[in-house]
């Protein structure tokens, strides 16, 4: 049995149908919500085991916009 016999036919979509998602990657938004969002069968719990977490938790950042340069104010 060759390879080509052992999966069955899958139909790719064309490039233009999936540039949203690669424009979505492109933007940093996380593959686990990509999936969650089309399959709700794998869920982000999931990908996350397999994974792991972010280096950077920009989650756990504060909320507002950041001042002039970058840094965060020490005053805030």
């Amino acid at each position: 049995m060759t390879e080509d016999e052992a999966r069955p036919d899958l139909e790719v979509p064309a490039d233009d149908a999936i540039q949203p998602v690669k424009d979505l990657l492109a933007e940093h938004v996380p593959l686990a919500l990509l999936v969650d969002l089309v399959t709700p069968e794998s869920t982000s719990a999931q990908i996350l085991e397999d994974e792991g977490l972010p280096e950077d938790a920009w989650w756990e950042q504060e909320s507002g916009p950041a001042p002039a340069g970058g840094a965060p104010d020490p005053e805030a």
